[in-house]
This record gives structure tokens, sequence and C-alpha cells, in this order.
């Protein structure tokens, strides 16, 4: 496999209570630890490498998975870190810069410098998690900036990649971005990356784990399967049309509502 499939994570919980604590809106993206850890195993028994997401303009021949994380949840730090740390893994850590030290739930800066420190990639997933495509220039270049700036002076470590809430943006973003200093924007596309295709400016697509993702589901992402890829492409295209004739505000409402 001379790809790269990026896997994006949310939240994990330890328990029952932890999985009820977790905000009605992002339970369908959390995943018990037993199951992370349960990913961990087949993708080590399959022999698939977790390839560092720090290495993306040199990645191993052979392709892999790379494991991202949005928000940046406590459970980032109490669950999923020790995890990859305990294996000797690495995975990209993407944070909204006003849920750090500021909403119950979601991490303190000084344990994301500690995983910075033991090699987690720390980046961006703007200020205020609004969706990029909804904001103006200065808008959306103010988020970029602002957050970047926060992670630097908090955690010690230059801020090369982001992902966009929702991932949503528009193209002229990218290159805002790439003024700044950023190297790799990831979405929420479906699909998997030759490895050829890593670039600086690239926009990387990312396979959603959910709590209703099947152990069978999860390997055939892992794999690149393209019957896998295929439908869920399709799914999301017709959820992204909904969105599209709805307008994100309302789209989020309803889904907030269903999951709630």
């Amino acid at each position: 496999m001379n790809r790269l499939v990026f896997l994006m994570y949310h939240a994990l919980y330890g328990s029952e209570g932890e999985r009820v604590g977790i905000d009605p809106a992002d339970r369908p993206y959390a995943i018990s630890v037993d199951t992370f850890q349960c990913h961990l195993e087949w993708l080590a028994q399959a022999g698939i490498r977790i390839v560092d997401p720090r290495a993306l303009l040199d990645p191993p021949p052979g392709g892999g998975v790379v494991l991202t994380f949005d928000d940046g949840h406590v459970s980032n730090w109490e669950h999923a870190y020790p995890c990859l740390r305990q294996r000797g893994l690495t995975a990209a850590f993407f944070v909204t810069r006003d849920f750090i030290d500021g909403r119950p739930g979601f991490c303190r800066w000084p344990q994301l410098r500690e995983m910075a420190e033991n090699g987690m990639l720390i980046g961006s997933h703007g200020c205020s998690h609004g969706f990029f495509d909804d904001m103006d220039e200065r808008q959306a270049q103010l988020e970029l900036r602002a957050s970047r700036d926060a992670i630097e002076q908090h955690v010690g470590q230059r801020v090369e990649q982001m992902s966009f809430p929702g991932g949503r943006y528009r193209s002229s973003q990218i290159e805002q971005g790439l003024a700044m200093g950023y190297r790799f924007f990831h979405t929420s596309r479906i699909g998997a990356v030759s490895l050829t295709d890593l670039h600086v400016g690239a926009t990387i697509p990312r396979i959603p784990i959910r709590a209703r993702t099947t152990l069978a589901q999860f390997g055939a992402f892992a794999r690149a399967r393209p019957l896998m890829l295929w439908r869920t492409q399709a799914a999301s295209a017709c959820k992204g049309a909904a969105r599209r004739a709805l307008g994100n505000r309302f789209y989020l409402s309803l889904y907030e509502k269903r999951a709630g």
C-alpha cells in the first residue's frame, strides 16, 4: 500500500460515566478506550505502520495510517496519549484554542505541552470552532494566526498543520494559511493519499471514526478498500448536499437536535 490513510478521532471514554459526560453532539464520534486499543492492536497484527504525522514530507515507503484527533477533549491526554506512548506511537492532535483552559472537559495547556514534549504533534483547529467557509477573509486570517500563536506560545512547538472544523473551508484560506507558515491542511473529505501527493499546501482527506464504526469497517478503512471508501464518500456527498442546501448553521442545529 503506497498510500496513507488519515484516521480522524475525537473523544475517548473509559466508563459509561465518562461517555455521558461528553456533550451529546460529540457522542456520535466518541469511542471507548477499549475500542481504541483494539484498533491499535489490529493495526499491529495486520502489519500496517502507524506513521509519524511530523514526517509527511518524507513518508516511509509502503504507506500506512496516520492517527489524528480533533477538538482537544481532555480524554486525548487522559486516554489516547498514554495508549500511544506505551506503544511508542505518535499522533496529531488538532486543538481549538478557545476550548483549551476555557471549556469544561477539554485539555489544559500544560497537558498539551507534555504531549508535545513526548513526540505528539499539536496542530490548529481554529480558535472558535467556527466553520471557515462561513468566514470572511479577515475572520479566517484572525483564526489562523491567533490559534497558531497561542499553540506556539503555550506548547513550544512550531505549528505547521491544521484541520478545518467540520472539514469546511475555501481555497483562498489555503493561501492565507501558507503565508502564515502552515504546510498541511486536514479536511473531512473521504479518501486515501498517494505518497506522491504529499506536498506543502496539500489538503488531506481523512476518514472519521465514529461510535458505530465496526472493527470490520475500521479494517477496510485502514486498508483503503475501494468499495468501503466509495460507500463512505457517497454518504458524505449526500450530507454535503444537504448542508449546502440548508446552510451550515441550520444543518448543525438539526444535527445537534438529532444527536441529543
